[in-house]
């Protein structure tokens, strides 16, 4: 006996016109594998329907937010590398398109003697920094008491100044006072 379309209209959830619901009831008043089909499909509609929804482990949510998170950085971090990585790649790219473009116009070998020389240069600049560094701390500890000196002296002297300054703008400003003539 053929089970088809009657499976398909027990399990589809579409709804059957008239004429084929009652075809299925006359299939399932025939068939009792496809009658008990029916209704174990019906139990369990009716269990799912009526059964309350399962309570989560105690826990779970914050289990959940902190897992979430930790994924989100994952993700995060892998697409900053993918960034990363991609912009190298196109940053080398461009660099070879544009040496193999220009390769015609390049002298390799001025090229590296130049390099060679700025190289040089540049390490003769940090042994030449370096050793001013060095002596500069050297001459530190003698030069302090020196420069406390010469510094207080300096800041006394221009508040010297300064007073005298303030002093004369004060005078230059100021009203004078007309004597009376003698009686």
């Amino acid at each position: 006996m053929s089970h088809q379309p009657y499976e398909t209209f027990l399990f589809s959830n579409e709804t059957i016109n008239a004429q084929q619901q009652q075809q299925l009831d006359r299939h399932l008043a025939r068939c009792e594998p496809c009658s008990s089909l029916a209704a174990a499909l019906t139990d369990l509609d009716e269990l799912f329907t009526n059964s309350p929804a399962p309570d989560p482990a105690p826990g779970f949510t914050q289990r959940w937010q902190v897992r979430l998170s930790a994924d989100h950085q994952k993700r995060q971090n892998r697409n900053l590398w993918l960034l990363t990585i991609g912009l190298f790649v196109l940053a080398w790219l461009i660099i070879v398109f544009i040496l193999t473009y220009h390769l015609q116009y390049i002298n390799l070998a001025y090229e590296l003697s130049q390099l060679i020389a700025r190289v040089s240069r540049f390490t003769a600049e940090v042994r030449s920094s370096l050793s001013l560094f060095r002596s500069l701390i050297n001459t530190l500890p003698f030069m302090i008491p020196i420069m406390l000196v010469f510094g207080s002296g300096t800041l006394l002297a221009l508040t010297a100044l300064t007073l005298t300054w303030f002093s004369a703008i004060i005078k230059l400003y100021s009203p004078i006072q007309k004597r009376g003539k003698p009686a």
